[in-house]
């Protein structure tokens, strides 16, 4: 599994929001500065870091522990720095307007979003799977005037939720 401190910088570059700007101070935790550079607080650690056994400051370890907990899945699921990321995937996987030189599909906003998440293709059953997701979250969002965006978003999500974007195989 990637270490606590990666993830975190896995989900802003999948975002297209992290900031590899090398040196300088330490940053607050809101930043999107690489975590090498989060300032930490003894009293106050960061939750998303801490569920996936970041060490704490105040002792010396020779090894990081790793677990693999349900409540890690649950702060992936529930997280508002992790939606936030999903949001912005989705701005950059979004199909642009289509005009008939250039019409587009919903797959090649999978293709993109497997593509940019994992590194690699979607499968022709995970396109199709996802397309069906993507389709019922539209749905049941219709009412929306941006029913296709969240379901997107939601697709992308699904994506960072994945054990596959946390365990390197």
């Amino acid at each position: 599994r990637l270490e606590a401190e990666t993830i975190r910088d896995a989900l802003l570059a999948v975002g297209g929001n992290l900031d590899s700007t090398p040196f300088g101070p330490s940053v607050l935790e809101d930043s999107t500065r690489r975590s090498v550079y989060l300032r930490v607080k003894r009293s106050e650690l960061l939750p998303v870091l801490t569920i996936f056994d970041a060490p704490e400051p105040t002792q010396s370890i020779g090894e990081r522990s790793v677990t693999t907990v349900p409540t890690q899945a649950l702060a992936l699921l529930n997280s508002p720095f992790v939606r936030r990321q999903a949001e912005r995937l989705m701005a950059r996987i979004k199909p642009p307007t289509p005009t008939p030189a250039h019409p587009t599909s919903p797959a090649a906003a999978v293709d993109r979003g497997y593509q940019i998440a994992l590194g690699r293709a979607a499968t022709d059953a995970e396109r199709t799977r996802m397309l069906m997701f993507i389709d019922r979250q539209r749905v049941a969002l219709e009412p929306a005037p941006d029913a296709a965006d969240r379901a997107l978003s939601e697709f992308c999500h699904t994506l960072l939720c994945l054990s596959e974007f946390v365990y390197v195989d």
